[in-house]
């Protein structure tokens, strides 16, 4: 039966990378692009936070704009330093390139707006002006730094990327290019550079979070049909490209040519966002635009460098002690996770985390410790979990991966959570729709620890490298099986 289950599963995985061969796969042809805010002075850097809104950035007029979902703009932050490229992680924390003030910084939008500088300056020289940005999976930060806002006085040597890792420290990556847009792809295996004084479009292997191999050309822009560009870029969830150039060029991750997408001005950058990520949205010039799709954006990355997430207390973080006969474990949680009374003698512990903005019930985290023989072989673990959510719409990645307390697998089930209601003989549940399911094994020296976090998929995404760290998980090292 396992074979079969995990037979399933690689079908499912196998189709959520199939790529796009025709346009119309991905957008419907009579889909209109429709204006969505304008009167602007030149719009920039658009990002959909987990809140439920869009943030675009007006440059020259140093402002950040926010466009509610019923469509009224109001201004975020003003005196923005010529806030470029923007960026939320699945906390909902944003992350600023800040071009005239020639820095990176985040932005803590439930403390005020409050600004941290994450970077800016290389080697004892202030930075060029940077442009755009991507996460990573790993809480680092790519961005790239031409010299647009500085031409000749350019106290860097070069025009890089620079990576910031998770905990703030920078090094620079790549530094022969005149860069602009850049994306991380969703299986975080590349890292796409736009070139656009030259149309062209690099993709480089990320061997380890900051470290990538030499880049390949994969698309130069045709000069009558595109234009100048790419400037800004988005992936979609199967790792298609869209890039500003006179159109969006819709590229397949090889750089095949999939489509072009007209847009009644210029644009500038590109977002998917929305309900459920299916809207992209278009900065161009003096507006911005929308246009539904048949295909999600890529998800947000759980967190970036010195997030501490909304109700995380600054990101302090507490050791908790459980013990069970003679066995030990010390877990190190986020503030703000309220432990709770266990409610079954098989529970080690159990925590109720606090909902991200957006989500009306909290996530639950539960220990169950039984013993050296454990609750079965892993297999038939995983096999109990992804029978928990619902088939329908269910999506399943299993990774694997060492701690400092053993090596542990991890299940990461999405769809409709059937949650158990009542004792486990009873075998009732209540559907939870837009869930998420993260299960771990823990296998340690006195036999293994179950940890299973379950609830809103924003929520539960949230806390997932919290979840990892809480047992000294080295998160780099983490392969999908």
């Amino acid at each position: 039966m396992i074979r079969g289950l995990y037979k399933g599963i690689a079908v499912l995985l196998t189709a959520s990378w199939l790529h796009a061969t025709e346009l119309s796969e991905l957008v419907d042809p009579g889909a209109e692009v429709t204006k969505i805010a304008g009167e602007c002075k030149f719009t920039e850097g658009p990002a959909y936070g987990p809140q439920g809104f869009l943030l675009f950035s007006d440059i020259p007029s140093e402002r950040i704009v926010k466009v509610a979902p019923d469509g009224a703009t109001s201004d975020l932050l003003r005196s923005s330093g010529m806030a470029n490229g923007l960026m939320f992680d699945a906390r909902g924390t944003l992350y600023v390139c800040q071009s005239g003030a020639r820095q990176v910084s985040r932005m803590d939008l439930a403390n005020g707006n409050k600004l941290t500088v994450l970077a800016d300056s290389y080697g004892g020289k202030k930075l060029n002006g940077p442009n755009d940005l991507g996460l990573d999976a790993h809480g680092g930060l790519y961005f790239t730094d031409p010299d647009y806002m500085v031409g000749a006085a350019a106290e860097q040597p070069a025009m890089g990327v620079y990576y910031i890792d998770a905990s703030g420290a920078m090094s620079l990556v790549i530094e022969d290019r005149r860069p602009n847009g850049i994306l991380v792809s969703p299986n975080g295996k590349h890292l796409y550079v736009a070139e656009h004084s030259d149309r062209e479009l690099f993709r480089y292997d990320i061997l380890t979070p900051g470290n990538v191999s030499k880049g390949k050309l994969i698309f130069t822009g045709d000069p009558e049909l595109d234009g100048r560009g790419p400037d800004g870029m988005a992936h979609d969830v199967h790792g298609n490209i869209y890039a500003t150039y006179n159109k969006i060029t819709v590229l397949d991750p090889e750089g095949a040519v999939i489509g072009r997408i007209p847009v009644p001005e210029h644009p500038t950058n590109c977002t998917f966002g929305g309900e459920d990520r299916r809207t992209l949205y278009i900065t161009a010039m003096t507006s911005v635009y929308s246009l539904p799709m048949k295909v999600a954006g890529m998800d947000l990355q759980p967190a970036g460098p010195g997030a501490a997430g909304p109700g995380a207390e600054g990101g302090k973080t507490r050791e908790v002690e459980l013990e069970a006969r003679t066995f030990q474990l010390t877990l190190r949680v986020p503030d703000s996770w309220k432990q709770e009374k266990s409610t079954s003698s098989m529970r080690l512990a159990q925590f109720v985390i606090p909902p991200l903005e957006g989500d009306k019930e909290p996530a639950d985290l539960v220990l169950y410790y039984t013993g050296m023989g454990g609750m079965g072989p892993v297999d038939a673990n995983i096999k109990r979990w992804v029978g928990q959510i619902d088939p329908n719409g269910r999506t399943v990645k299993i990774f694997t991966g060492k701690s400092k307390k053993g090596k542990y697998t991890l299940v990461d089930g999405r769809g409709t959570y059937l949650k158990p209601i009542g004792p486990p003989i009873q075998r009732k549940s209540k559907p939870m729709p837009g869930a998420q399911m993260l299960a771990m094994i823990l296998e340690t020296e006195k036999g293994p620890v179950y940890l299973k976090l379950t609830g809103p998929e924003k929520t539960v995404t949230g806390a997932a490298d919290d979840l990892r760290k809480a047992v000294g998980a080295d998160i780099a090292e983490e392969k999908e099986r």
